[in-house]
Parts: C-alpha cells; structure tokens; sequence
C-alpha cells in the first residue's frame, strides 16, 4: 500500500503567505541568516518566516531568485517535509525531499533551538524530487543553513505526537496519514527514518482499555514497518504486544503500547519500548 504524507494541519500551517523581494522578514535577532543554494546556484535569501508549535517548527524562506523552501521538523531533530517550489520563475518544478526514508537522501541538522531567543539554527542539504514518493524521479540537490527567529503558537492539541524506544534508541514520530481498511482505522506514524509505526482500532464503537494483540489481530493493535532501500518498498513486520487505549474517539486516540516486531522472512526482531502515542483522528 502506498501511503501519501498529509501532515497534520493541527500542528502545522504552511507559511504561504506572499512575500516580495522587498519584505521585511521582521527578524529582531541581529545575528539571523539564511543560505541556500539551489542546484548549484546560491540563492539570495531575504526575507523568511517561521513558527513553533509545541515540539512542532516550520520556517521557510523566499528567494530574490523567486524559490521558496520551505521545512517542517520536531524539536527532536527529525524532518518531515523539505519543499522548494517558483514564486515567480514559472520554470522552476515544485520539489520535495523523499518521502520515504528522508533521511537516506537528505541531511537535516538540528544544531540549536534557544527557547529564550525563540531562535532555532539548522544545517541541511540532500536531494528534493519532482515526485518524493518515486527515488528515479527527477531531482536537485540543495544546500544551505540558517538561523531564524519563530514566532511561539499555542496548539490547538497539547503533545501530539508518537513515542517509543526502539531497540533502545527513542524515536519520535507524528501522524502523517489516516487509513480505514475492512473496517479497521489506521493511524501511521513516522519521521525521517524507515520505520513506520500504525495505530489501529475499530471504525465503529471503538473502546478504551488494555488489549494484547497479534499480526492476526483485526483491530486493537500496533503495526510495525522498515523501509527497504534495496527494493523501495515498506517491509511489514509480525508483531506481538499490549497496546492501552486511554482515549479513543472522532477526535483523538491516545495510549500506550510495547511490541516485539520480527522480519517475516529473516526473523531478525526489533524490540520497541515505552511506546506512548496521542494523535488526531478526525479523518
């Protein structure tokens, strides 16, 4: 099944608002900048934008060139979208960074986030593609670093998100897409490495509480996936766990669950831990 990333618009609202050449960014930090270079050619960059919601930042800055680029991240470091798209150059394609697997192609680093400042800092380069969800499409490669000041915007939902250990390194994740199949609701969750985690329960009279589960299980479970850079497919893991429901309905599921997931063929297992989740469900 291939799954189309929508992030949530509870977190993120993208920053599409015009801004000309002649803006300006409204940074009060003296020491902010922004670089980028675009497919080799430097880009002038001065005017941007950007805003933290909870554990949640996206900033994107327009070029005199007339490219914006455009990056949704947590606090953790982890990157989930890098856009680039014209804003006058009607030669120029709308690109984003893989989809799949982001960090494989693309570099993110998170080096600073000063909560006092409200300043975050960020390396990055790697390649963005005419389709993020094809590794042969067309691409180019991007580079460039920055230091901006966030404008602090209180979420409509406190501490959205997805937690786990997974063999003992922690992982955060957000919902990316909803799924309803045979009657079973699915909530994926990711971030920019291979793994995929899903939450899924009934569609109907859906009920909180404890439940062990199987990969027999129909609903009431944890989904595991790896991201198979040979063959560019989403690999599905058996699985054994507990999952708790603490809320569950039309609106947010919340909870928390522990698996042991193994490779269907290999059988080489993967131990995911101190799982907690609490994502929307309006879907």
């Amino acid at each position: 099944m291939t799954k189309f990333k929508v992030i949530a618009s509870v977190l993120f609202t993208a920053l599409i608002a015009s801004c000309s050449s002649n803006d300006s960014n409204d940074d009060s930090s003296a020491e902010a900048y922004f670089n980028f270079t675009y497919d080799g050619k430097v880009q002038t960059v001065k005017t941007w934008e950007a805003q933290k919601q909870g554990d949640f930042i996206e900033v994107m800055g327009t070029s005199q060139e007339g490219i914006a680029i455009d990056f949704k991240f947590n606090t953790y470091g982890n990157l989930f979208q890098a856009l680039t798209n014209p804003t006058t150059n009607s030669n120029i394609p709308w690109m984003e960074a893989s989809e799949n697997f982001t960090s494989n192609t693309f570099t993110f680093t998170l080096e600073n986030i000063n909560t006092t400042d409200k300043t975050v800092q960020v390396k990055f380069s790697g390649k963005v593609y005419e389709d993020g969800y094809d590794h042969e499409s067309d691409f180019v490669n991007i580079s460039g670093s920055f230091k901006v000041s966030y404008k602090e915007i209180t979420p409509q939902i406190e501490g959205v998100g997805t937690f786990a250990k997974i063999d003992g390194k922690d992982w955060h994740g957000l919902s990316f897409v909803g799924s309803i199949e045979n009657q079973t609701k699915i909530i994926y969750t990711e971030n920019d490495s291979e793994y995929t985690i899903g939450i899924a329960y009934p569609n109907s009279d859906a009920k909180a509480g404890a439940y062990n589960f199987t990969s027999n299980s129909s609903a009431y479970r944890i989904s595991f996936q790896k991201y198979d850079v040979a063959t560019h497919e989403n690999i599905n893991y058996d699985v054994n766990g507990t999952v708790t429901f603490t809320t569950l309905n039309a609106v947010l599921a919340a909870g928390t669950f522990s698996l042991t997931a193994t490779h269907p063929t290999t059988k080489a297992k993967v131990v995911i831990s101190n799982g907690t989740f609490k994502e929307s469900a309006g879907f």
